[in-house]
């Protein structure tokens, strides 16, 4: 893996650690980590989503889920890790259940199939 997209663990605790005490100062740098941490877990997990949809999401979520991350708990790689794959997971499985529908609704109309008769 290149620099760009090493995640420092131990800084990436300390700067959440520091983060809840003082936002401000310190959000630029949390974002970079967690923008470093979401993109290698969907280039790595080759999750097929949409890229830039999913990493908003899943920033909407870590924000969320912030305050419930304690340190002494676990590694926050690890609490982190964990939230963004699943909720990638919850991600793909919605669009793949939109998909499958819309793929059905115009096979219907294909097909001559009215869709509001369609159960």
């Amino acid at each position: 893996m290149g620099k760009k997209n090493y995640l420092d663990n131990k800084r990436f605790e300390e700067v959440i650690l520091l983060y809840k005490q003082d936002q401000k100062t310190h959000e630029d740098e949390l974002i970079k980590l967690f923008d470093i941490l979401i993109s290698n877990i969907i280039e790595g997990f080759k999750f097929a989503v949409d890229k830039e949809d999913a990493k908003q999401d899943c920033f909407f979520l870590i924000i969320k889920t912030l305050k419930n991350f304690r340190g002494e708990r676990g590694s926050a790689f690890n609490y982190f890790t964990t939230v963004i794959i699943n909720n990638l997971k919850l991600i793909y499985t919605k669009n793949k259940r939109r998909r499958e529908k819309m793929d059905k609704y115009i096979e219907d109309i294909t097909k001559g199939k009215h869709p509001t008769n369609h159960k």
